[in-house]
C-alpha cells in the first residue's frame, strides 16, 4: 500500500508554487517531515518540517524568547553531562532526567542546525552561553525582565523600544487667526474608544456600541433573562456627541490610561484632572510620550502644502491615574508647554477635555469556561483523512501584590476528554465544558494562554508527545516564576501602569509565555498549529465584560503566533446576560488553510 501525505513531483512543464523565499515549501519530496523529534505516523496527515515550522514563527518575531533560550541552554549543560551549579539547574535537571537523551539531542540538532538570522528572531541570542557558562538566577531574570519590558512596550506602543525613552511628536501648529477657535492639541482616542473630537468628523453612526454610553436594563422572557440596551441621549456623564452620549471608561485607581492624538510635541506634556461635579482642578500628573514619526507634517492639498493636524497622527501618550484618587468621573487634558516660538498660542497649549470615571480595583471573582470546538474547516487536504485536535490551556491570576498565582493548566488527554476520540471533520462541533480560570482572592487580572494542534495521532500524542509536553509544561511553568522578580526589576506593576496598562501588562505576559512554548516545540513536534491565542484583561476589563450596564464588544481581530488570525465574536456575536459574557473566537491558519472556533464564557461568581 502506498500512502501518500504530500504531492509529488510537479509534471513536466510546469512550475512550483510560488512561496516566500523565507519560508521552505508546504510539501517537499514524499518523505517523513524533516527534523522530527518523533516518528511519522502511517496514513496521518503530512506535518510541516521543523524548519518550515521556525520560518514561521519567526516571521515578523521582534522580540526573541528569553525562557526558550534558556531551555536550550539548560539542555545542552545536562545533555553534555555538566553538574547543576545551582537551584535553577538542579531543578531543571531533574526535570530533563525524565525525557529521553535521543528527544533532547534532537532538539540541540534541531536548534544547532536553525540559520543563525532565523534563530536570533526566536531564540534571545544573549542567552546563547558558553556550555561551562550555568545559567544563574540573576541572569534569566534580567532576560526575562528585557523581554517583558519590549513586550509591554510593543502592546502599548507598537514599537519594543519606546518606553526606553520619551519621544516627542511632531509640531503640527499654526498662528490662529481672529476668531479662530480649532482645538491644536487634541485627544482622538483615550483607552481605544475613539472620542468626539474624532477629526475628520464622524457621524453617530460610525461609533461603535462600546464608543456610546448606553443604560441597559434585564428583564425576564420565557423564563430567561434579557438584557436590552439604549443608546443614552440626555445627561452625559462626559461629552455628547451628535444625539448620543460618548462614553465614559471605568479606569481603576493606580492603573494607567493611553491616550492617542496629535500635536503631543514634548516630552514634558502632562495631564490635567478635574474634579467634573466641581471644577476644580485637582492636580497634573505626569505623563509619557511616544510621539508619531512615520505620519507627514504636511501634505499638498489644491497645490499648496497643508499642515496634517487631525487624527491621522498617532501621537501616543499614557499616565497613570494617582492611587489616592478619590472614586468619580473626573475631565481630563493634556498640557503641552509651546515650545513652537508662536507667542500667541501662550505658554501652555490645552487639549479638548476628555473624561474617565476613577473606581476602586476590583474585588470581584471570575471564572471563564472554554465551552466548545468547532472545526469550520479542518486542516487541508480534507481527502487525506479527519483532525485529530491536541487542546491545552494555561491560565494564571495576576495578584494585588504583583505576584502570580499557581497556573490552570487544561489538557486534552486530561481535562478535555471530550475530543479524545473525535475525528475533526467540515462543521464537526464537540461540547468541552471545562473551567479554565477562576480564582479564590482578589486580582489585578489574569491572562491565558491557548493552545490547539492538529496532531498525527492520538495514541502517540497520548503515550510520548503528551508525556514530553507534560513535563516541558512543568519546566516552563517553573521558569515562569522569574516573570515576578522581572516584574520587580522593572519597578513592579505601579511603575509599569505609568508607561502601559494593567491590561497591557498582562498582554505582555501572555505573549512571552506563548513564544516561549512554541519555540521548543517547534524544534521538537511533529504537531502543526491551528489555535493560538492570548486572553489577557485587568479586573476592571472582566467587570466591565460581565456588567449589563456596558454594550457586548464589537467583533475585532488580530494576529497571534504561528501567523495564526484570530477573530472575537465571528462566526457568532458576542452577547451578555447578567454577571456572564459569552464569546466566540475563529482561528484562521492559512498554513494549515484551516478554520477553527472556540466558545467562551467569562463569569462574574462573587
Amino acid at each position: 500500500m502506498h500512502i501518500h501525505n504530500c504531492a509529488g513531483p510537479a509534471s513536466p512543464g510546469t512550475q512550483p508554487p510560488q512561496v516566500p523565499p523565507q519560508v521552505p515549501p508546504a510539501c517537499g519530496p514524499c518523505t517523513a517531515p524533516t527534523g522530527s523529534c518523533l516518528p511519522a505516523v502511517a496514513g496521518a496527515k503530512h506535518k510541516r518540517s521543523r524548519s518550515q515550522k521556525l520560518a514561521r514563527l519567526a516571521q515578523g518575531q521582534l522580540i526573541p524568547s528569553a525562557i526558550a533560550a534558556a531551555t536550550v541552554h539548560l539542555i545542552r549543560r545536562h545533555e553534555h553531562g555538566r553538574t547543576a551549579a545551582n537551584a535553577l539547574e538542579a531543578k531543571a535537571f531533574a526535570i530533563l532526567d525524565q525525557l529521553p537523551s535521543d528527544t533532547l539531542a534532537c532538539t540541540l540538532a534541531g536548534f544547532d542546525q536553525t540559520a543563525t538570522t532565523q534563530r536570533d528572531r526566536v531564540f534571545a541570542p544573549a542567552l546563547n552561553l558558553g556550555i561551562d557558562q550555568a545559567l544563574d538566577e540573576q541572569t534569566l531574570t534580567a532576560a526575562v525582565a528585557r523581554e517583558l519590558k519590549q513586550r509591554i512596550s510593543l502592546a502599548s506602543f507598537g514599537d519594543p523600544l519606546a518606553t526606553e525613552a520619551a519621544r516627542p511628536g511632531r509640531v503640527r501648529v499654526y498662528e490662529p487667526q481672529a476668531e479662530d477657535f480649532f482645538t491644536q492639541v487634541r485627544i482622538c482616542k483615550l483607552n481605544g474608544l475613539r472620542t468626539f473630537s474624532q477629526l475628520p468628523a464622524l457621524p453617530i453612526s460610525a461609533y461603535r456600541p462600546d464608543e456610546i454610553q448606553h443604560d441597559c436594563s434585564t428583564r425576564m422572557v420565557d423564563g430567561s433573562a434579557e438584557v436590552t440596551c439604549q443608546v443614552r441621549t440626555t445627561d452625559c456623564p462626559g461629552n455628547s456627541l451628535s444625539g448620543a452620549c460618548a462614553r465614559v471608561p471605568p479606569v481603576a485607581q493606580g492603573d494607567g490610561v493611553m491616550l492617542e492624538g496629535v500635536n503631543f510635541f514634548s516630552t514634558d506634556a502632562r495631564v490635567r484632572l478635574i474634579d467634573r461635579a466641581t471644577g476644580n482642578l485637582i492636580r497634573d500628573v505626569p505623563a509619557f510620550v511616544h510621539g508619531d514619526w512615520d505620519t507627514p507634517v504636511t501634505e499638498i492639498k489644491n497645490g499648496q502644502a497643508a499642515l496634517i493636524n487631525d487624527c491621522r497622527v498617532h501621537d501616543k501618550l499614557s499616565f497613570q491615574v494617582p492611587a489616592d484618587l478619590p472614586v468619580g468621573i473626573f475631565q481630563l487634558q493634556v498640557v503641552v508647554p509651546n515650545i513652537t516660538g508662536i507667542a500667541s498660542l501662550g505658554a501652555e497649549m490645552l487639549s479638548n477635555g476628555e473624561y474617565i470615571e476613577v473606581v476602586p480595583p476590583a474585588t470581584a471573582r471570575f471564572s471563564v469556561v472554554a465551552e466548545k470546538i468547532w472545526a469550520r474547516k479542518p486542516t487541508s487536504p480534507a481527502w487525506l483523512g479527519s483532525d485529530e485536535v491536541g487542546l491545552h490551556t494555561l491560565a494564571f491570576p495576576l495578584f494585588a501584590d504583583g505576584t502570580l498565582g499557581t497556573a490552570e493548566d487544561q489538557r486534552t488527554e486530561q481535562a478535555f476528554k471530550d475530543i479524545r476520540d473525535i475525528d475533526f471533520d467540515s462543521s464537526t462541533q464537540r461540547d468541552v465544558t471545562r473551567v479554565i480560570f477562576q480564582h479564590g482572592r482578589p486580582i489585578m487580572g489574569m491572562f491565558i494562554v491557548v493552545r490547539g494542534d492538529e496532531i498525527d495521532n492520538q495514541g502517540v500524542y497520548d503515550r510520548a508527545l503528551s508525556d514530553w509536553s507534560d513535563l516541558f509544561i512543568e519546566h516552563i511553568k517553573d521558569q515562569l516564576k522569574y516573570l515576578v522578580p522581572a516584574l520587580a526589576t522593572l519597578g513592579g506593576i505601579a511603575a509599569l501602569s505609568s508607561v502601559s496598562t494593567v491590561g497591557w501588562i498582562l498582554a505582555g505576559c501572555g505573549a512571552l509565555l506563548l513564544l516561549a512554548y512554541d519555540a521548543i516545540w517547534a524544534l521538537w513536534a511533529p504537531a502543526d498549529p491551528i489555535i493560538r491565542d492570548s486572553i489577557s484583561l485587568s479586573a476592571t476589563e472582566l467587570m466591565q465584560l460581565t456588567s449589563v450596564e456596558v454594550p457586548a464588544l464589537p467583533v475585532y481581530s488580530y494576529a497571534a503566533e504561528d501567523g495564526i488570525a484570530v477573530t472575537v465574536g465571528k462566526p457568532q456575536p458576542s452577547w451578555k446576560q447578567p454577571l456572564q459574557y459569552r464569546e466566540t473566537r475563529e482561528y484562521l491558519s492559512d498554513a494549515e488553510d484551516s478554520n477553527y472556533v472556540l466558545g467562551y464564557r467569562f463569569n462574574r461568581v462573587a
